[in-house]
């Protein structure tokens, strides 16, 4: 397994009222909260999301790639924690 760090973490509101801000740092918190915690079934960006970060903790992919999907599932399930709201 090659877990890897993000250039930059990625904040995302998890729990039932979506008040738990989880800072996402490396591939393999990522693939944990894809597979574990996300708040939806499931949607196109979240299953690309999936693929991403196995993809680095299984192989030759770069963490940029997962990072990207990561951010992408996490906007169309409306997670995503804005750079302004982080405080």
């Amino acid at each position: 397994m090659q877990d890897q760090h993000f250039d930059e973490p990625v904040r995302v509101a998890l729990g039932r009222s979506r008040n738990t801000i989880y800072k996402v740092e490396r591939v393999a918190q990522a693939a944990d909260i894809l597979m574990n915690r996300w708040p939806v079934k499931t949607g196109g960006y979240h299953v690309a999301a999936r693929k991403a970060c196995l993809g680095v903790l299984e192989g030759p992919q770069e963490a940029r790639y997962a990072r990207a999907a990561f951010v992408n599932a996490a906007i169309e399930a409306d997670i995503l924690v804005e750079r302004d709201r982080e405080g």
